[in-house]
């Protein structure tokens, strides 16, 4: 079965148990009006559009073979309660009658219930009977190759030794691989981290021979493959709805930062445009999820063009460059304030790795192997390695951060995001890690 019709069928079964859930409800309420009539159509169609859109943000729709069945049925169960409770909540704020009416919810709630039991079918269903399509992967390897890959279908066999840091575009083009798999037999570490490296700025999978796991599991987390020696390599423990909610919260905070620190913003707008000519703002290419470039907002805190004759370079302690409003500002990382924007537009996360400039991370991907992990998340205003360590002034300054941001990678979680907006807290207030 292809992974269109899966679909297809999947959604299709969704809404018209959703839909038919709604009708029922509505019947055996006290709501005097037909479940057909207008205001009970519009309210279906509604609905229908906020649980798609829900399930496909907490990813229930990944094709069969790359689930587990009983925690997708888990993870659903989940997702329809705080459903709930958000339709609950928003209807009683907004006063709505149906909600209100005798019979809807409790029968809702109950109907909701015949979802998890059509996906129990489908899903074993698809998983017994229905043979998953292999995906497509492309070999690395040294040495002989003499295993069989019945899970996959191999596309091309390459040697590691004919690698050349980047991604060979004609299997992306021509092939349409789903992944990569890596054979090897222990040896030409640096080579293998680097493939690694670049292929996890991808949205390629990527898989592993078991001998490569003492070499990867300090930088990376792995999976167990159902029924295969092989092992997938995952770069962050976050589940679906879990980067669901961290999304949200940026997204709420920006909002109520950008409104609660305007009067702030306002005043350094006027300060800075005061004390040296120029832009208030200033603007820098960086690189963010998954190697995509953007624009990254910040107070201007230096004189205009610092940068004309020295080309990108880190700041320096005291350095020269730095405005007198700059110098205030910058202790107190008031100078990041406008990346409450890059936040809003989905470009950043409040916390997460640093996000450089591109001529950095060219210099720095060929001097560090696994540096290209850090793109395997959206990067943050504030940071683990941020609050562990300061400034970057040299590769080996890199090279500290470079652990900390993959030890935030490998543990992330709410609670841990939390922790270091805390910790950023007390950083500021100490005035360290900044100049």
């Amino acid at each position: 079965m292809s992974r269109k019709v899966e679909l297809a069928v999947t959604l299709g079964g969704d809404a018209f148990l959703l839909c038919a859930a709604f009708m029922l409800s509505w019947k055996a309420s006290a709501i005097d009006q037909s479940s057909i009539s207008p205001p009970a159509i519009v309210a279906n169609c509604l609905i229908l559009i906020y649980w798609l859109f829900l399930f496909q943000t907490t990813n229930l729709y990944l094709t069969r073979s790359k689930i587990q069945l009983m925690n997708e049925l888990s993870k659903m169960f989940q997702v329809i309660v705080i459903g709930l409770i958000v339709i609950i909540a928003g209807a009683l704020i907004a006063n709505i009658d149906f909600i209100k009416a005798t019979g809807f919810i409790p029968s809702y709630a109950i109907l909701l219930i015949s979802l998890l039991i059509w996906r129990f079918f489908w899903w074993g269903l698809v998983g017994e009977y229905i043979k998953p399509k292999r995906g497509k992967v492309v070999i690395f390897h040294n040495g002989d190759v003499g295993r069989e890959h019945t899970h996959f279908n191999v596309v091309e066999r390459i040697s590691l030794h004919e690698y050349h840091n980047s991604i060979p575009k004609h299997l992306v083009k021509n092939n349409d691989i789903d992944g990569i798999l890596i054979e090897s037999n222990g040896v030409h570490h640096e080579e293998i981290l680097k493939l690694i490296s670049t292929f996890a700025e991808t949205k390629y999978e990527i898989y592993v021979s078991p001998k490569l796991y003492p070499i990867i599991y300090h930088y990376s987390l792995v999976e167990k493959m159902d029924n295969s020696p092989f092992l997938k390599v995952i770069f962050h423990p976050l589940s679906s709805w879990d980067r669901f909610l961290k999304r949200v919260i940026d997204v709420v905070i920006s909002v109520v930062s950008l409104i609660v620190l305007s009067p702030i913003i306002v005043l350094l707008s006027i300060f800075i445009k005061i004390d040296t000519p120029g832009s208030v703002l200033h603007t820098q290419d960086r690189v963010g999820l998954r190697g995509k470039k953007f624009k990254l907002f910040k107070f201007r805190s230096m004189v205009s063009d610092a940068e004309k004759y020295t080309g990108p370079v880190w700041a320096e302690k005291n350095d020269k460059r730095i405005t007198r409003i700059g110098r205030i500002i910058r202790p107190f990382r008031l100078d990041e304030l406008p990346q409450i924007i890059n936040v809003l537009r989905g470009e950043m996360s409040f916390v997460g790795p640093r996000p450089e400039r591109p001529a950095f991370v060219e210099r720095l991907r060929e001097a560090i192997p696994f540096y290209g992990l850090r793109l395997t998340v959206h990067p943050g205003i504030t940071g683990w390695a941020q609050v562990k360590h300061a400034y970057d002034q040299t590769v080996d300054d890199v090279k500290k951060k470079l652990e900390f941001d993959l030890e935030y990678i490998n543990n992330m979680s709410l609670r841990m995001d939390l922790k270091i907006f805390l910790k950023t807290a007390l950083t500021v207030l100490k005035k360290e890690g900044a100049h």
